[in-house]
């Protein structure tokens, strides 16, 4: 709610404070004297365009500062909030916004610098404009599946929410989709790679370290010869050989036989006895090793072209997978472990398609019966506009909720088709109007009077308040074209209204006026040679001068004033009736 609107050194004003209260508030004044500054100024305290143009002749700036009160749970609280910032125990929010001839606006929530797009963002969840402003809710057709929503219920609500939920899931599954399959071709040609060089490694029946000992083997097979000559001269330097030469071993059993008469006379010399006794048999032992090793070297030529040819095999492996048998073997681990990832991916997406079918299908339901919900609540809406508009002198008028849904191959099935979805489901909504007798209704941003889109947003808002969460409605020029009975019709609606939300209405219509529960005048005045707008308070008799120059102009006579003392009195007879029944209804 919107608690006080403090302006200075905006177009004609150079300082004005308005304290608005819970309930009617009205604005009047003479043609031009300033009313739309007034509107102009909250437009742009909600995060409208500025212009240096706003600044007051001869100010370097303007300034405005709003005032609200903003309750716990609310919209716009939650969307201050979000921002970061702090809403103390009073529940007030201070809205700043200075305009500077130097090019530097500030915007600031609470004393914090907020972008202009943070200021609209919190702005709509404040107050609702409507006239010919920017703030019109209503014409902007994103919001009309929200009203239509609202207006029918807690079913609605609660499937949009199952819809909502289900389609964030789908996007989270075609992402993921999208992930898996992205570079298939690439992952296709990767996996025959694969196979293939699984198979070639596979076929070489390899063995850790093969290489290693078939490399010793072709070294002794291709040095036989030289190897059996080498180990027969050794075994002959030990033992001797078959001309009759004596070896090591022969002469050591001699030293050995000669020490032992040694022995027999002399002990001393136990410790040579000893040793050579050992070096005996190390000679005797390394002896028939060597004749053991001589006798099995064999010369087999077509071993070691075998060997040859299973080395040359793994040297081809091995230019391709490492630098040895281990290397390639842990390749080819790799690749098992990778192409079980390729499979394992392959059951993911097809897990993945078919959680998405049954989400798609699951979704395509839900919206569905949300459409059905949607135009059964449709139906209702517009026979209620229909007579409300009635009221406002609009009876000829035909209003209706329209329908709509794209077709989309990719879509969600609803009965035989397939549609396009978003979070809200598979339909479109937009209100439409037909003002004339036989023209077809068309949507409501196309209809030209200014007029005509206020009473029929009056009467949307009539029926929609109680869902409508924004906290202050104000109507700019929803009087035109109107008199007599459809004006008062127009002020018991909006005085209707404003016991669910704030009302604030420029007024030209005494009407209108007499039923509100707040009243400013506004008009101009020289100061020092120049036009000012002055906004004052209305109350007793000047209230009821201002409601007789309404429905008389200049021509003020008794019978004007007394006029003009019945509406007001009607008009708190009307509020006092209203209070003793909701009174009533509390208790």
């Amino acid at each position: 709610m919107l608690l006080a609107l403090q302006i200075r050194d905006f177009a004609l004003v150079d300082e004005v404070e308005l304290e608005f209260e819970d309930g009617f508030n009205v604005l009047s004044g003479e043609t031009g004297a300033g009313k739309s500054i007034i509107i102009g100024a909250v437009t742009l305290l909600l995060g409208g365009r500025a212009s240096v143009d706003h600044i007051r002749t001869d100010a370097d700036e303007a300034v405005i500062h709003g005032t609200f009160a903003v309750p716990k749970g609310s919209p716009a609280r939650r969307a201050i909030e979000d921002m970061g910032i702090d809403i103390g125990d009073d529940d007030l929010v201070v809205i700043s916004r200075t305009i500077s001839r130097s090019g530097r606006n500030q915007c600031r929530v609470n004393g914090r610098p907020v972008t202009q797009a943070m200021l609209s963002g919190i702005g709509e969840r404040l107050v609702d404009v409507h006239g010919q402003h920017e703030h019109q809710s209503l014409l902007r057709v994103a919001r009309h599946m929200e009203f239509l929503d609202e207006f029918a219920g807690a079913q609605a609500l609660s499937l949009r929410e199952q819809v909502r939920s289900q389609y964030e899931r789908m996007l989270e599954l075609e992402a993921a989709l999208a992930a898996l399959r992205s570079g298939e071709r690439e992952r296709a040609q990767r996996v025959d790679l694969l196979e293939f060089q699984a198979r070639e490694i596979d076929a070489a029946r390899l063995s850790p370290g093969e290489d290693v000992q078939l490399a010793k083997d072709r070294a002794v097979l291709a040095a036989a010869d030289q190897l059996y000559a080498h180990a027969s001269a050794a075994y002959a330097a030990l033992r001797g050989n078959d001309s009759g030469s004596s070896g090591a071993a022969d002469a050591i059993a001699a030293a050995v036989s000669e020490i032992e008469a040694v022995l027999k006379v002399d002990d001393s010399v136990k410790g040579a006895s000893d040793l050579l006794q050992s070096a005996l048999a190390a000679c005797e032992e390394s002896a028939r090793a060597i004749r053991v090793y001589r006798d099995g070297i064999e010369v087999d030529p077509a071993r070691l072209a075998q060997i040859e040819e299973r080395l040359a095999a793994i040297q081809r492996l091995k230019r391709k997978y490492g630098d040895t048998v281990d290397e390639i073997l842990e390749y080819r681990r790799r690749i098992g472990d990778e192409l079980a990832r390729v499979a394992s991916s392959e059951e993911e997406i097809a897990s993945a398609e078919n959680e998405l079918a049954r989400v798609k299908a699951s979704l395509g339901s839900l919206s569905a019966s949300l459409h059905e919900v949607r135009a059964r609540a449709a139906r209702d809406l517009e026979e209620r506009v229909k007579a409300e508009l009635a009221d406002l002198n609009m009876g000829s008028s035909v209003f209706c909720v329209g329908f709509s849904a794209k077709e989309d191959p990719q879509g969600v099935p609803v009965g035989d088709r397939l549609l396009a979805v978003g979070p809200n489901g598979t339909d479109a909504v937009e209100f439409l109007l037909s003002a004339n007798p036989g023209e077809p209704p068309k949507p409501l941003a196309r209809i030209a009077s200014g007029g005509e889109i206020s009473r029929v947003m009056l009467a949307l808002k009539s029926i929609l308040a109680s869902a409508d969460e924004v906290g202050t409605l104000i109507f700019d020029e929803v009087d035109a074209g109107i008199g007599g009975r459809t004006a008062t019709a127009v002020g018991e609606k909006l005085a209707a209204t404003s016991r669910m939300r704030q009302v604030v209405c420029v007024t030209h219509l005494a009407q209108i006026a007499s039923m509100a529960c707040v009243h400013f005048a506004i008009s101009k005045a020289e100061k020092e040679g120049r036009i000012r707008t002055v906004v004052e308070r209305l109350d007793g008799d000047a209230r009821i001068a201002e409601i007789a120059r309404m429905l008389g102009g200049a021509d003020l006579t008794p019978t004007t004033f007394k006029h003009a003392r019945e509406m007001l009195q009607a008009g708190a007879d009307a509020r006092r009736r209203d209070m003793r029944r909701r009174q009533a209804l509390a208790t």
